[in-house]
């Protein structure tokens, strides 16, 4: 199995990972008599959070390449995540009058982990340049990729990427590669 496919089936099981240690949480919570305290509902919703973005970072740190930019734009997203979920529980206590606070807090904490986590999944992604810096590295300097998604276009007979179906000339694309631009500059 490779690692990507072990990551693949751990990131599967984070649903049902973290639901586990919701239900024991809820269910200590409970035990303790009566509902559990608005309080005791924003501690269990902050260790949950706590325990996806751990184990979310943990999986996938050695497949992305963490930028400032990038670390930035992470933490703007659990913010930004934290905050949706705010207006949520706010919205459902002040639209259903009855609604006991607790169970508003209980959907307000819902969507936050999984903003998250999909917000995470565009962030972390690679970039063409990153792609083909990747690619470049991985296939020698004789390599020819493509400017645009970075899909490696050695071995073939037209100047056409059959990923993105971008078209060059092939000055165009020999002068795009980044062995060229770094020849270039050292000139």
């Amino acid at each position: 199995m490779t690692a990507t496919i072990a990551r693949l089936i751990l990131a599967m099981l984070i649903l049902p990972v973290t639901a586990a240690i919701f239900v024991v949480g809820m269910a200590v919570a409970v035990r303790r008599g009566g509902p559990p305290s608005p309080a005791g509902l924003l501690a269990l919703w902050t260790f949950v959070y706590s325990f996806i973005a751990t184990y979310w970072i943990l999986l996938w740190r050695s497949s992305v390449r963490w930028t400032n930019q990038r670390i930035m734009r992470t933490v703007l997203a659990g913010l930004g995540s934290v905050t949706v979920g705010l207006i949520v529980g706010t919205a459902a206590f002040t639209m259903f009058p009855g609604l006991p606070l607790p169970i508003a807090i209980l959907f307000g904490g819902g969507p936050v982990p999984i903003i998250w986590v999909l917000a995470t999944v565009l962030l972390w992604r690679e970039t063409a340049a990153e792609r083909v810096e990747r690619l470049s590295g991985l296939l020698g300097a004789g390599a020819v990729v493509c400017p645009i998604c970075g899909y490696n276009l050695s071995g073939l007979s037209e100047a056409r990427c059959p990923e993105c179906g971008a078209s060059y000339t092939l000055d165009r694309l020999i002068a795009a590669q980044p062995q060229r631009e770094a020849q270039s500059a050292e000139l």
